[in-house]
């Protein structure tokens, strides 16, 4: 029996916690995209729905300006360490999606799809998306694009998983915009809180970051911790999820909450909000 019908999963494509502890290999020693947009943006970054869910809960030891921690949560929430030895666009979501299969590698979204399970993609498409053959795939060019997807989605009464990618702060990361990062943040924070009022009650909702982008750095993608939070209305009780040491840990959770937790990579954090 699975534990939520469906589950969503909102990739903020860019948006990094601060340095990972291997960024001296990847020129990335004092990067912390969030931390930079927050004191470095024109106004006050602020960001409700992402606060009330945990987003300043995850960094009590290094607070980030006007994201406060909060007294009680909405959601669960952690940090995602990467351990792939790269660190170019589509390692994170190859890392969050794929795992060693018995004679191949094989990936999440097509085993869930073979499994019965209906995938849709929605996002700018990389080489890697686009390789998903078994999964409805929405083209998107921008944050607006995803959230419309995303609404129409919520509206489906089927069961299984939606991947949206959030394209816009990748894009303000990589030509330094600040001010482009920060609105975007601020607009999808709004959204957000849309999408989390029109959830059924047996909805999975996964707000993470396939890659940080940090906008004041020279190179891109940047090497930093990457925000987890999950988020149901029937768990109330929410709680750290800690740092996980692999973004496959994401992949691992969908599949064990499908009943297919066999086939995962990394370590599934399901228990944490069903027990």
């Amino acid at each position: 029996m699975v534990a939520f019908h469906r589950i969503f999963v909102i990739d903020f494509a860019g948006l990094g916690l601060g340095e990972a502890p291997d960024a001296n290999r990847f020129q990335s020693v004092g990067t912390d995209t969030l931390g930079h947009v927050a004191v470095s943006w024109s106004g006050k970054l602020n960001l409700p729905t992402l606060q009330r869910l945990g987003l300043g809960n995850i960094r009590v030891d290094h607070p980030l300006l006007g994201i406060d921690p909060v007294a009680v949560p909405m959601g669960f929430f952690g940090r995602l360490h990467m351990v792939a030895q790269d660190n170019r666009a589509a390692t994170g979501l190859r890392e969050m999606w794929d795992y060693n299969g018995q004679t191949r590698t094989r990936s999440v979204l097509a085993t869930l799809s073979e499994a019965g399970y209906p995938v849709t993609i929605a996002a700018p498409f990389l080489s890697y998306l686009q390789t998903q053959d078994a999964a409805e795939k929405v083209q998107l060019g921008s944050n607006q694009d995803a959230f419309r997807v995303l609404n129409e989605l919520l509206y489906r009464p089927s069961s299984g998983m939606a991947l949206v990618m959030l394209p816009d702060f990748r894009f303000a990361g990589e030509r330094g915009d600040i001010e482009g990062f920060g609105d975007a943040l601020i607009h999808a924070d709004r959204a957000l809180s849309q999408v989390i009022h029109d959830m059924g009650v047996n909805d999975l909702l996964l707000v993470t970051a396939s890659h940080a982008v940090d906008p004041t750095a020279t190179v891109a993608p940047t090497r930093e911790y990457l925000p987890i939070i999950a988020y149901s209305a029937s768990r109330p009780s929410t709680h750290a999820l800690g740092i996980r040491r692999t973004l496959a840990d994401v992949g691992a959770t969908v599949l064990e909450n499908f009943g297919l937790a066999g086939h995962a990579a990394g370590h599934s954090f399901l228990n944490e909000f069903t027990q």
